[in-house]
């Protein structure tokens, strides 16, 4: 068994079954990554040419002249890998992620933080820790009809659906790089009315010219007459489309078009041979996310299969500088 840092395509490994944010281990994360100038490493296991593991991270870059690494939704491992070989591929990759703090040299990592796709609690020196991607998620099996579908459904988010078409919604598929502005312009108002941190527009720009670069994503947008009134911005990656990011015009919140929305996503995605349709994120049933409840009841009327990931783990090579940052980040809460 040997570790080691590359740029080879492993994506036909990390799509094998459902993994929620599994595109975030993938080569078009990476592009994205590359767009933004990030710097990032893939970091394989394999034993001979087979491979048990993979974990891609990045540099996040802090004050002071620090940063840490981050591996959103990795490592990523080998499903039927036994309990001994998967926790020796585990600390082949935190064995290699700490060479790799050790050798960059423009910004001193203080610390690895890993939301792995198993549970890596049983390791010494990891310590849990605030996921940064939704833990908690709903994901819908397609392989099902639509009546079957509409049946699972809350009946009144079935009844929404007929709504939204009796007053005239009507969808539309954008993969034109410009729609992006019909997106951000309802982003922003979604994100004020729900008190929800937001991504700057220049980050969802470049996401969604990299996404359509590759072919990796399309943009939902729906209409009332020339007026687009919702937008959900999907992507696609293995056997599952995952709706990203949404919005809405609330002036327009009677027309109920969210709903119909995401019901002609879900059947296109059927359509398109996607084995799941991932909702990404729901509110977790501890109560700590209460800004996500409405959208959480939203989500759960198309009913589904609820699904956690792994409690986020950190790795801290400077204690000192690490207990700085989570106060920083405590105070940060505060005052939002």
């Amino acid at each position: 068994m040997q570790s080691l840092v590359n740029t080879n395509n492993y994506d036909a490994f990390v799509r094998e079954g459902f993994s929620s944010g599994a595109f975030l281990q993938s080569k078009v994360w990476q592009s994205f990554l590359e767009a933004q100038n990030k710097k990032y490493w893939q970091i394989v296991v394999l034993e001979e040419t087979e491979v048990l593991a993979l974990c891609v991270l990045y540099q996040k870059e802090l004050p002071l002249g620090k940063s840490y690494l981050y591996a959103p939704k990795g490592p990523f491992f080998k499903h039927d890998l036994s309990e001994e070989i998967k926790e020796e591929a585990a600390r082949m990759i935190l064995s290699k992620a700490r060479d790799i703090s050790i050798e960059t040299r423009g910004k001193e990592e203080i610390f690895l933080k890993i939301e792995p796709n198993q549970d890596l609690s049983f390791i010494d020196g990891l310590s849990a820790t605030e996921n940064v991607q939704p833990q908690d998620t709903l994901f819908l099996s397609l392989n099902k009809g639509t009546e079957e579908l509409l049946a699972a459904m809350h009946q009144k988010t079935r009844y929404n659906i007929i709504l939204a078409k009796k007053k005239g919604v009507l969808v539309e598929i954008s993969e034109k790089e410009a729609d992006i502005e019909i997106f951000l312009k309802l982003n922003k108002n979604t994100a004020a009315r729900q008190n929800i941190t937001s991504h700057p527009d220049s980050y969802y720009r470049l996401l969604w010219k990299t996404l359509l670069e590759r072919r990796a994503a399309k943009l939902y947008l729906a209409k009332i007459g020339d007026r687009v009134v919702a937008a959900n911005l999907l992507v696609f990656f293995g056997q599952t489309a995952t709706y990203l990011h949404g919005a809405s015009d609330y002036q327009y919140r009677s027309f109920m078009a969210p709903y119909l929305l995401q019901w002609q996503a879900i059947k296109d995605a059927m359509n398109d041979g996607f084995a799941y349709y991932d909702f990404w994120g729901i509110a977790p049933v501890d109560g700590t996310k209460p800004k996500w409840d409405g959208f959480t009841r939203f989500k759960n009327g198309f009913s589904g299969q609820k699904y956690s990931s792994p409690k986020a783990q950190v790795l801290v090579y400077q204690t000192g500088f690490y207990r700085f940052y989570q106060f920083v980040q405590k105070l940060r809460k505060f005052l939002n």
